[in-house]
């Protein structure tokens, strides 16, 4: 059952990936919540999205996804990876949903576009 979760959950990460094209003007470099502004900018920091009924219907609790990404040179955001999920996997298709409603632009620093790879924690309220 275990091994069906794994698969079905690796199909939904990929099939919320964006659709268009990876584009990496160098070697991306890894990046912390504390210096991400020196490389791109999140344009909208609160955004709003429905989830399937039956999350809507059931007994949730508050909890958190940690996400591991990259944002290549278009501000794009590709490859979500759950790093970690509090109530374990009960947000986790909440988080791939809510990063791809998330957009960047570079930062004035960046000029020459450079993608990185961010951990970032988005929290939930059941």
């Amino acid at each position: 059952m275990k091994t069906l979760s794994l698969f079905l959950f690796s199909l939904l990460l990929l099939g919320c990936s964006s659709t268009s094209d990876m584009y990496l003007s160098q070697t991306p470099v890894e990046v912390t919540d504390e210096n991400i502004s020196d490389y791109w900018v999140q344009t909208n920091e609160r955004f709003r999205f429905n989830l399937p009924l039956q999350r809507a219907i059931g007994k949730n609790e508050n909890g958190y996804v940690k996400l591991r990404f990259l944002i290549d040179s278009n501000g794009n955001t590709f490859n979500p990876e759950v790093v970690e999920s509090t109530p374990e996997g009960m947000w986790d298709y909440a988080g791939v949903k809510a990063l791809s409603k998330q957009s960047f632009v570079p930062a004035e620093s960046n000029r020459s576009k450079v993608p990185v790879y961010l951990t970032q924690t988005i929290y939930f309220e059941g």
